[in-house]
C-alpha cells in the first residue's frame, strides 16, 4: 500500500531466502496457483524501480538490527517460524518422522528442504493436524502425477511423489471435526 501511495516511498525487501515472494514461495501448496498470483502484483511493484529484494541475508547475524534500524525510516520485521515446534512424543525423532515445515520446504523448494531424504514406500502416511498446511500435505501425498505435474512443485519432489506407494492418509488431530481449522478449499 505504501508503494501505491507515493513514488517518494521505496521499500527495501531483506529476506534469509534467496529468492524474493516468502511464503507465498515456500509455503503455499503448488496447487493452489490463484493463490500464488499475488507474485504477479509484487513484481510490478518491483519492476517500477521503487522496490528491491536482498536475498541470503540473515538478520541478526549477517546484519544487525540496530544497523537496519540507522538506515532506514521504519523497520517492519515478518517472519515465520524460524524453526520446527517438537510434541515431545515418544518417537518424534525416528527415521521419517518430518515437520510439515519440512515437507512443505521440500516440495517447494528450500533450499535447506532440498535433499531431505522422504521414505514413500508404505501406503499409509499419517499427520499430526487439522489445519490447512496438514490438508496441503495430505493432497500433495495423494494427488496424481497428472495433477502435480501441471503445478509448480519441485522436480526432485514430482519425481519422489510420482513413485510414491502412498494411498491412505490418516489425518490425527487433539479436537472433534467443529474444530478443524482449514477451509473447504483445502478438502
Amino acid at each position: 500500500q505504501l508503494l501505491k501511495s507515493s513514488e517518494q516511498i521505496s521499500v527495501d525487501i531483506v529476506d534469509r531466502a534467496p529468492a524474493p515472494f516468502g511464503l507465498v514461495r515456500y509455503g503455499v501448496a503448488p496447487d493452489h496457483p490463484e493463490v500464488k498470483n499475488v507474485i504477479n502484483q509484487f513484481t510490478a511493484l518491483a519492476k517500477k524501480g521503487q522496490c528491491q529484494f536482498y536475498g541470503n541475508v540473515d538478520i541478526g547475524g549477517d546484519v544487525p538490527l540496530v544497523a537496519l534500524r540507522q538506515a532506514y525510516h521504519g523497520v517492519v520485521l515478518a517472519y515465520g517460524a524460524a524453526s520446527d515446534k517438537k510434541l515431545g512424543v515418544s518417537g518424534e525423532d525416528l527415521a521419517n518422522m518430518l515437520s510439515a515445515q519440512q515437507f512443505v520446504g521440500w516440495y517447494n523448494g528450500v533450499p535447506e528442504n532440498a535433499d531431505l531424504s522422504i521414505d514413500l514406500s508404505s501406503d499409509t502416511a499419517v499427520i499430526f493436524g487439522h489445519g490447512n498446511v496438514a490438508l496441503d500435505v495430505a493432497r500433495i501425498l495423494l494427488l496424481p502425477y497428472e495433477v502435480l505435474k501441471k503445478t509448480d512443485i519441485t522436480d526432485h519432489a514430482l519425481e519422489r511423489l510420482r513413485n510414491s506407494c502412498v494411498r491412505k492418509v490418516y489425518l490425527v488431530g487433539r479436537r472433534g471435526p467443529l474444530q478443524v481449522s482449514f477451509t473447504i478449499k483445502e478438502l
